[in-house]
């Protein structure tokens, strides 16, 4: 998603209208600084169901349909982000900046014709990374996960990464190298990056907006305000709404940069 504005902001979102995807573009429109939401994906439908995984408060439809909302979207599909998508560029100019939630962190588990289709987190942002150059737009927000890059285990001391790093180099080892492929091709750009790793994601989870983050090698977690919960770790079970915005919030005002970081529900959280 591009989150792009105008007159103060605007983003830009990508993504396969999932997960944390669909919930990104409601978080945009949640900033009345953010004049437009520009969505490139090759799912759009996937905004007209009416279960989207989740537990916010009565529910979503889509808000393309909602005439409140739809002056400040745009809609451009794609037939496949393993293709090149040609003059991609002409729908970031102008953007503040972008969030992309290509990829799948569980490719086939739940999803099982994402294996047919193919990984997409490196294929994806690769081109995204190449359309902001050419549009000279410099920040994005993108999710990963909290097993790759950086250290793995050293982000989060928790056992489930050592559960996640086992996984990402066994059964879902190409997921693994697709992702770390495609953190590493923003390492080597020369964009304002962050990598949002939210250590659980739970459909049952009600959002309340707040996030916590973990301070990395280290047990000590803060806040979105800034207070400090010492000697303990983010929880899991973050609600997919609160990583959106956390996500929206760090192109809005961003505090973080080219860097990665660990996010998650109040310390004591179970997984």
């Amino acid at each position: 998603m591009m989150l792009t504005s105008y007159t103060h902001s605007s983003c830009t979102y990508l993504g396969g209208l999932s997960d944390v995807g669909r919930h990104a573009i409601l978080a945009a429109l949640e900033k009345p600084t953010i004049d437009k939401v520009t969505v490139i994906t090759e799912y759009p439908e996937l905004l007209d169901e009416t279960n989207w995984e989740c537990n916010c408060p009565g529910g979503h439809t889509n808000p393309f349909n909602d005439p409140s909302l739809s002056s400040r979207l745009e809609m451009v599909k794609i037939d496949t982000w393993k293709k090149e998508q040609l003059n991609l560029s002409q729908h970031f100019v102008g953007a503040t900046g972008v969030v992309s939630c290509l990829g799948h962190r569980q490719p086939g588990w739940k999803n099982k014709e994402l294996k047919t289709r193919g990984l997409i987190a490196y294929d994806g942002n690769k081109q995204v990374i190449k359309a902001m150059g050419e549009a000279k737009v410099d920040r994005v927000c993108v999710i990963s996960s909290f097993a790759i890059g950086d250290g793995g285990t050293k982000s989060w001391p928790h056992w489930a990464s050592k559960f996640m790093c086992v996984l990402f180099k066994t059964c879902q080892r190409h997921a693994g190298r697709d992702l770390l492929k495609m953190e590493r091709s923003y390492e080597e750009s020369n964009l304002d990056y962050l990598f949002v790793k939210p250590v659980g994601i739970g459909e049952e989870v009600t959002p309340d907006n707040h996030y916590y983050l973990q301070e990395s090698g280290d047990k000590k977690t803060r806040d979105e305000t800034g207070k400090i919960y010492p000697n303990d770790i983010v929880g899991g079970n973050m609600a997919k709404m609160d990583v959106a915005r956390f996500m929206v919030e760090e192109i809005v005002n961003p505090t973080l940069y080219r860097t990665s970081q660990v996010v998650g529900s109040k310390p004591g959280t179970p997984m």
